[in-house]
């Protein structure tokens, strides 16, 4: 007799007015081949009809809807609430709202993953989706590149990221983080030697539509995050901002030369963003209360700063 037990997967889903985007990944869940999966949708105030859309929603899975107050939210403080949600699942993905999975074996592919590698944490490649800026998406074709493997530093996203139940309930997220919850849980798991891997196959297709302000404040309220997560080790000197702008430039124009799938291709555009990415960077990294900083002295402290500010 087989003893096999299947494996429950919950799909962890924090939404802020993600209407459009829930009317893409969910019916992409619904044709999703692993079938002992549920998820879990929490939403933080939305005002245009997402959280309604959910309830109404025929799902061929099981759901988990909740809701909190938007002052109430914190990205790692929305996935804990996730997570508490989900006892009894053996796996936890994280699933931005935008971020769509382009296989119907993503779900699949990531158990085999955990199970295959004995990994701790598992994230997925993304890519920018059909309506997409050129330079988010060159973005991102440089931060996920198809280099699978095992990972020794906690470069990791959220958007796309998986756990084992017993890992999350082990180290949970930080609640007070401005972003980059799924860093600081990488880098304190590494400490530990837990293994992180970046798993072919799981790729998901990740779409933000943002006004330049809205740029600014993603990247500077991430920087302010990671000068807390390593605190007193990253400084980026005005000539290394002005460098990382111009080859984040370079990089576009040479990644527009490849396709023209994506909207906001001038060069207007894609200064702008890489302007608004870099100076906010910038910024939250001076704006460190830290004021003895120092260099980097661990390996997986270097490869992080080389990988996350320039896509080395």
């Amino acid at each position: 007799m087989n003893d096999y037990k299947i494996p429950k997967v919950s799909i962890l889903v924090r939404s802020f007015n993600e209407l459009p985007n829930l009317k893409i990944l969910l019916p992409i869940l619904d044709n999703q081949s692993y079938k002992n999966f549920q998820v879990v949708y929490l939403d933080s105030g939305s005002t245009d009809g997402s959280l309604e859309y959910v309830k109404k929603y025929e799902a061929k899975f099981e759901m988990i809807i909740d809701k909190i107050k938007k002052e109430d939210f914190t990205y790692g403080g929305a996935l804990n609430k996730c997570a508490e949600l989900a006892v009894g699942s053996d796996y936890l993905i994280s699933l931005s709202a935008h971020c769509f999975p382009t296989q119907n074996k993503f779900i699949e592919n990531y158990v085999k993953i955990f199970q295959q590698n004995n990994s701790d944490i598992v994230f997925g490649r993304q890519v920018g989706y059909s309506k997409s800026s050129l330079s988010e998406s060159s973005h991102l074709n440089n931060w996920f590149r198809e280099d699978y493997a095992d990972k020794i530093f906690p470069f990791i996203n959220n958007g796309n990221a998986g756990y084992p139940y017993y890992f999350w309930k082990k180290y949970k997220f930080d609640s007070s983080l401005t972003g980059c919850e799924d860093i600081e849980i990488a880098n304190r798991g590494l400490v530990n030697n837990c293994k992180i891997t970046y798993g072919k196959d799981i790729t998901v297709e990740h779409y933000h539509e943002e006004k330049s302000r809205q740029i600014y404040n993603r990247f500077y309220r991430e920087a302010i995050a990671i000068s807390q997560i390593f605190p007193g080790k990253f400084k980026m000197p005005i000539y290394k901002c002005a460098m990382k702008f111009t080859l984040d430039v370079k990089d576009s124009l040479k990644f527009r030369k490849l396709t023209q799938l994506y909207k906001k291709n001038n060069v207007i555009s894609i200064l702008n963003y890489f302007f608004m990415k870099n100076i906010a960077q910038y910024f939250g990294l001076k704006g460190s209360k830290n004021n003895n900083i120092s260099e980097p002295t661990l390996d997986r402290e270097k490869m992080f700063f080389n990988k996350y500010f320039f896509n080395q």
